[in-house]
């Protein structure tokens, strides 16, 4: 696992060994691939009002995902405006908070590090009547990541962004 610098030492993302690339760019090629959306959300239609058209969904998936990158390169002073607490009973801001940044069914998974510096540790589609991050799968993961990834930061005394900062100089 590497942390990768995304944007102005203000957001990072981590790069998974196993992975091409670090999870915000793997994200964005992965929700601006229709045929890979039009089959998730075949495979997860039980979590899709009957109203919505799968189709229609998965353009608006093309379009959120535009709107998401585009949302963090013009507004990177105000990535806690993006960002907000996993829990939504969460009140205040504080260091190595587990995040979300959202548009519509996306979502970013981030650890807050500061004021405005996020590490993204994940992301999925999040659809209209799945509840719970642990009630599917694919968002189970992500919270499995977001947390081994917040328990790792802390197993080596990385408590705040300046200790963050040394840690990745190092």
């Amino acid at each position: 696992m590497k942390i990768v610098d995304i944007f102005a030492s203000r957001l990072f993302a981590i790069h998974y060994a196993d992975q091409k690339d670090n999870e915000y760019d793997r994200l964005m090629d992965l929700w601006n691939d229709i045929d890979y959306i039009v089959q998730f959300l075949k495979q997860n239609t039980q979590d899709i009002p009957p109203k919505l058209d799968v189709y229609q969904l998965a353009e608006d998936i093309l379009d959120n995902r535009e709107d998401i990158e585009d949302n963090i390169l013009y507004n990177l002073e105000r990535l806690d405006g993006f960002f907000k607490p996993l829990d939504n009973n969460q009140i205040g801001e504080f260091d190595l908070l587990r995040s979300k940044g959202r548009k519509n069914v996306l979502r970013l998974y981030a650890l807050r590090l500061s004021e405005n510096v996020y590490v993204i540790t994940g992301g999925a589609i999040k659809l209209p009547l799945q509840h719970l991050m642990q009630h599917r799968e694919h968002t189970h993961i992500e919270l499995i990541k977001i947390n081994k990834f917040k328990d790792y930061l802390s197993e080596q005394g990385i408590f705040d962004e300046d200790a963050f900062y040394e840690f990745i100089n190092e």
